[in-house]
């Protein structure tokens, strides 16, 4: 049974909140069915490793309909959210990040936000994730790992640390190993010594709801095992970014549809 209060309190202090295995197995697992189509579909919604054949990322699954959208608009998990973020909301982003066994690279520490002001030019960090387990995460698989707290912290311009370039078109760089705000080592380091790190570890079908401003990461996977993640971005409507923003990603990467989620239309908590 999960305790909403409880959730909301993890989640307002920490900027995290742990969930397992909620929503029914109907609901979700026929996502692994469809994976192995979605990843081999070509176009520019698609992203590999380094090594140039396993794919680090696919985004534009707010496009689709059946199991993705009935897992990201009228579930436990759906209700959640907006019980966390607590205003009306829509999904913004929705992707997976199917890390390969024993390819699959690590993402460095950052802040999801920094990306979505940067590119869509979203107003404030008022969004969340749920990042589903598809697969078991164990903590060799390169589980997600946050940083407690972090949420809270005063939002700073971020500068490009490198990574492709932002090249017409090439949206590479977000998505790199060497991802372009990725936050600078020794911050990050100061942060982890003092604040510690969480590793979501968990059962396929568990599901962390992350804030937008939380400092978070994973690191590589060298077990034989593939740690597949769908991520299921909110963001509130009063937050939705501008039209005409300088840059903004096409439909393939975010929705720009930014009708509300119908309350009536979800699944109650269990």
């Amino acid at each position: 049974m999960t305790d909403p209060k409880r959730l909301l309190a993890d989640f307002r202090r920490d900027g995290f909140a742990v969930v397992p295995p909620i929503t029914p197995h109907e609901i979700w697992a026929p996502l692994t069915g469809e994976l192995p189509s979605v990843l081999a579909e070509e176009g520019p919604q698609r992203f590999f490793e380094e090594d140039g054949t396993s794919v680090r990322a696919v985004y534009g699954l707010h496009r689709r309909g059946g199991p993705w959208q009935a897992l990201a608009e009228r579930s436990p998990l759906t209700a959640l959210a907006r019980l966390l973020l607590g205003e009306d909301m829509y999904v913004y982003q929705w992707k997976v990040n199917p890390k390969a066994a024993r390819r699959g690279e690590r993402w460095q520490w950052h802040r999801d936000f920094d990306f979505w002001r940067a590119t869509d030019g979203m107003p404030r960090p008022a969004a969340l994730t749920a990042a589903v387990f598809l697969d078991e995460v164990t903590g060799e698989n390169g589980p997600l790992r946050l940083i407690p707290g972090t949420h809270t912290d005063r939002p700073e311009e971020p500068a490009p640390s490198g990574g492709p370039g932002r090249e017409e078109g090439d949206w590479a760089w977000i998505t790199s190993s060497r991802l372009a705000y990725a936050l600078p080592d020794p911050s990050t380091e100061e942060l982890a010594r003092t604040r510690g790190v969480y590793e979501a570890t968990g059962p396929a079908g568990t599901v962390v709801f992350f804030h937008g401003n939380l400092v978070h990461s994973s690191g590589p996977n060298r077990s034989p095992h593939t740690r597949t993640l769908a991520l299921i971005s909110y963001n509130a409507v009063s937050n939705a970014p501008p039209a005409g923003h300088p840059g903004a990603r096409p439909d393939c990467f975010v929705n720009h549809d930014a009708k509300p989620l119908p309350v009536e239309g979800l699944r109650a908590v269990p």
